[in-house]
């Protein structure tokens, strides 16, 4: 038929077929050259079913006709923080809630954790078959939940072991388990922390008897500064005997400085009576330098 036809109508023909031509292997071409950012992979899915092939970050050709494509998930390190004060999360890191357990000494505490893992190559086909890319913050969530609660909940597990170096040997066995489960699920523990640690009741009991030792210290310490000033004392009485009180003033300084640094007060739960007493208070300290008011009968 093209013999039949006339040089214009070929012409014309051309200037339309080989542009359409050129226009559609350009849009195949383009439709399978598919580029894996930096920091993902790329599962490729054939028909929509996944498939063991993982593209690694770089072009890769993915020839568009057979019905490829091909899903991105996160290759670099990812952190899952379980906290009361959760912050913004991002791309590579989020948040959750701080996990109540009770300890193996049925004791309630709320621990806080942060736990990094990567996604392992080999496994990508179970988590997108399991999981896909949005469920993968919730099972790290759930899984790592059920190894934490599981792994204090021991008998072993006391409040003891929320301190010092047992509260290293007590991390070390929680990152085990917590590992063992993400495995499980083609997730690879990098790094596992406990956070903050809130008992309740029982942490409000331990810091008093903390507070109460280092009080009980403190007033052994100044006890002694006492003892030391009152024997120094003793040994200058004769040496004042007859000089009078203007010898005695060499304490006056030492007298106002313990007064400066005394900052806690009697407060009186009683309306309208909190500022008398206080007045009360500095009325009935000396001024510097005045003489000490005898009392009746002395």
């Amino acid at each position: 038929m093209l013999p039949c036809m006339s040089l214009g109508t070929r012409i014309v023909l051309v200037l339309v077929a080989v542009p359409l031509l050129v226009w559609l292997v350009w849009t195949v071409v383009r439709a399978s050259l598919v580029t894996i950012p930096s920091g993902r992979l790329g599962l490729l899915l054939v028909r929509g079913r996944a498939t063991e092939e993982v593209l690694l970050p770089g072009p890769h050709w993915v020839p568009a006709l057979r019905r490829r494509q091909v899903v991105e998930y996160p290759s670099v390190e990812l952190s899952y923080r379980a906290t009361v004060a959760p912050g913004q999360p991002s791309a590579t890191e989020a948040y959750g809630p701080a996990l109540e357990v009770a300890l193996g000494d049925r004791a309630d505490a709320v621990i806080g954790y942060t736990v990094r893992f990567r996604l392992v190559q080999a496994s990508l086909r179970q988590v997108h078959e399991r999981f896909g890319p949005d469920g993968l913050w919730a099972v790290v969530r759930d899984e790592t939940g059920r190894a934490i609660t599981s792994a204090v909940a021991e008998p072993g597990v006391t409040i003891d072991a929320l301190f010092g170096p047992e509260r290293e040997v007590l991390q070390e066995r929680i990152a085990v388990a917590v590992g063992r489960v993400l495995a499980d699920d083609g997730l690879e523990l990098t790094s596992f922390a406990l956070g903050p640690i809130d008992l309740g009741r029982a942490g409000e009991l331990i810091q008093a008897v903390t507070r109460a030792r280092l009080e009980l210290a403190r007033e052994e310490a100044e006890a002694a500064i006492r003892t030391a000033r009152v024997r120094h004392d003793a040994e200058l009485a004769p040496y004042l005997v007859g000089i009078g009180d203007a010898a005695l003033r060499y304490r006056q300084t030492d007298v106002w400085r313990d007064l400066a640094q005394r900052t806690e007060r009697v407060t009186v739960a009683v309306p309208g009576l909190g500022a008398a007493v206080d007045r009360m208070a500095l009325e009935d300290e000396p001024a510097p330098g005045a003489e000490p008011v005898p009392e009746a009968g002395a």
